[in-house]
């Protein structure tokens, strides 16, 4: 009943004839079982466990990160560097899956993910290193950080910065392992159990947002910086606002058209089976979540980066990265 009211029929037979088309045969796919069950002799739900610790990593380098001690901020951005060579690692072992060679193709720019992938993981072993020399510099210092839990004239509480740093940490993880997601092939005897970790991730990801916002409403966000240009303050608003959106469009078309594609979501053991009937309009879904927002995820976010370097080391404003951490 609700798909059939969001798009009047005759409109929705035209849009999925030329998303079929353009995104090669995904109606074709039978919603049939997701993979092969896992490996006799495995732990049972390991997949789960493996949620539960990068979640758990990403929190306590989130309250690392902002922790009175020097040395212990030291030892979140240690930790964070050896996050970013655990993705490197994990990325080598997938190697031997065949997954990266031989991706599932259901549109011409699936062809492109696994060169976008190895640059992601470029990325990540780069920012590792580059976290390592952070850290050393951060053995050498001294200053205490005081902080209150709510957010301050001209920073950023505790609570705020550790759910910043918690979904932050998460969202970015999500970048590259979600791409291997999107192209592993219906037969592997992983798929299931790696879709368990995506899907309850994404989930995790979509409370955290909620909660963010809810405590935006009981403690008032500082102002922006007071030196920032005009058009300068408007811009990172903007940026602000669309990285919200951005994080809560994601997980909720990820959760749509799985429904709508008839398969199961997952929260770590607990299955959610489909909410809505199954319907070709997974394919306008999985556009927006697959594509569309995929590649929105990188202008943003790179442009969010990029800002806050630029007002650190070019524009000399040293306070504009302290308002979040250290």
């Amino acid at each position: 009943m609700i798909t059939q009211n969001v798009i009047p029929k005759a409109f929705k037979r035209r849009i999925t004839l030329g998303l079929s088309i353009a995104l090669l045969p995904m109606a074709a796919q039978a919603a049939s079982p997701v993979s092969p069950s896992t490996p006799e002799g495995w732990l049972p739900h390991f997949e789960s466990l493996i949620a539960v610790m990068i979640i758990l990593t990403a929190f306590l380098v989130a309250w690392l990160l902002n922790h009175q001690r020097p040395k212990f901020r030291a030892s979140g951005t240690f930790l964070a560097a050896l996050s970013c060579f655990a993705i490197v690692a994990w990325f080598v072992g997938s190697l031997g899956t065949g997954v990266i060679e031989n991706p599932k193709i259901q549109a011409p720019m699936d062809l492109a993910k696994p060169a976008l992938l190895w640059m992601q993981i470029l990325v990540a072993l780069l920012g590792g290193i580059a976290l390592l020399l952070i850290a050393n510099g951060q053995r050498k210092q001294t200053e205490e950080l005081e902080l209150s839990a709510r957010n301050e004239t001209g920073r950023y509480g505790r609570v705020s910065r550790i759910l910043h740093w918690t979904t932050a940490i998460l969202f970015i993880f999500m970048i590259p392992t979600g791409i291997f997601a999107s192209m592993i092939p219906e037969n592997m005897w992983f798929r299931t159990e790696y879709n368990v970790i995506h899907k309850t991730i994404g989930l995790t990801i979509f409370g955290l947002v909620v909660a963010r916002l809810i405590w935006n409403r009981m403690s008032k966000r500082p102002e922006l910086e007071a030196s920032l240009k005009p058009k300068e303050r408007k811009l990172a608003h903007r940026v602000h606002i669309l990285l919200y959106v951005i994080m809560v469009a994601i997980p909720v078309t990820g959760y749509v058209m799985t429904s709508l594609h008839a398969y199961p979501s997952y929260f770590f053991t607990l299955k959610i089976p489909p909410f809505l009937p199954e319907s070709d309009s997974y394919i306008i879904w999985g556009l927006f979540h697959k594509y569309l927002l995929q590649y929105l995820v990188y202008i943003v976010l790179g442009a969010h980066i990029i800002g806050a370097l630029k007002h650190h080391f070019i524009d000399k404003h040293k306070t504009a990265i302290k308002r979040m951490v250290g």
